[in-house]
């Protein structure tokens, strides 16, 4: 902590706190993220440990840049990165930002580019939400938080089905899926795109994953051997968990002033199986994204009002 002057906190939680501070001798203005050893006579955390192992694989321009480690003498992790001006979750609160269908599309193409990142490199972020895209004051949106992010991809790995944030966690996690692959961070990318064109939380269930299920099930039907033939194979389903049978809601129906092409690449994120889903790199190549209106320029991009 010597070589960093601390100016203010920016946020806290369960594993610790953010402080706002200046690199001396550069006067860099950076983010330190303190986070706490869960139990100081076994050493420092291990999740620490872990995000700091798999931001260094990175050099990307839409991941949070990992600037410098160092362990305090009451062996808290701090990791210095970028400093952000806000992130998505207050710009969709903000009644007095507009967001236009270009801002949305330029969110979408950035969020999409880092995922595909992380994908590359056999990276599960299993956290994305608004929240953890921030904004740099040039208008760059970078990703953050990948405490809960994990290494997959070898044969038979076992991930557990408790990680991602409710509203954004996919059905085969719900189901209590212990096998899952990129197509979990998708649904997560499906939900905020979701999110930006509706100006609030697509699928707000209640508290549990069975809430979420039944909200989920709400919109786009009751899984059947048609729309998700490996359903019957997961946990909660072994179990005999059944729902009654519901059709699905036509998205023109709920977006209703979404472009078409919209509708189109959000129905290839949003599916319950899957192994249906599109890839980052298939939503990149979307035609969505070469369509007018084009991205709004980042630079350009309206951050606080």
């Amino acid at each position: 902590m010597d070589n960093y002057k601390v100016l203010s906190a920016l946020g806290s939680g369960t594993w610790g706190v953010v402080h706002e501070a200046e690199q001396k001798g550069t006067n860099r203005r950076v983010a330190i993220k303190k986070i706490k050893s869960e139990r100081p006579e076994e050493g420092v955390n291990f999740t620490a440990i872990r995000e700091i192992k798999l931001l260094r694989e990175f050099n990307h321009p839409n991941i949070i840049e990992l600037i410098d480690v160092f362990i305090t003498p009451d062996l808290a992790v701090c990791l210095v990165m970028e400093v952000a001006v806000t992130d998505l979750e207050k710009i969709l609160n903000n009644i007095a930002i507009s967001i236009s269908l270009a801002d949305i599309k330029q969110h979408l193409w950035s969020l999409l580019n880092a995922i595909s990142a992380c994908h590359d490199r056999w990276i599960l972020h299993r956290d994305l939400k608004p929240d953890n895209m921030l904004f740099l004051k040039d208008g760059t949106m970078k990703l953050a938080d990948f405490g809960l992010a994990r290494m997959y991809g070898t044969p038979k790995t076992r991930l557990s089905p408790q990680a991602i944030t409710l509203w954004y966690k996919p059905p085969e996690l719900l189901l209590g899926s212990y096998e899952y692959s990129s197509a979990a961070d998708i649904w997560s990318v499906g939900c905020i795109f979701a999110e930006l064109l509706l100006r609030r939380p697509f699928l707000q269930g209640k508290n549990s994953d069975i809430s979420q299920l039944d909200t989920i099930f709400t919109v786009f039907g009751t899984p059947t051997d048609v729309n998700w033939p490996d359903h019957k194979t997961l946990p909660l389903c072994h179990r005999g968990l059944t729902w009654d049978d519901v059709p699905a809601i036509p998205f023109d129906e709920i977006f209703t002033a979404a472009p078409k092409d919209a509708i189109s690449l959000l129905r290839s994120l949003l599916t319950l199986d899957p192994n249906m889903r599109f890839t980052a790199r298939q939503a990149l190549d979307h035609p969505y994204f070469t369509s007018d209106p084009p991205p709004t320029p980042k630079e350009k991009l309206v951050l606080e009002a």
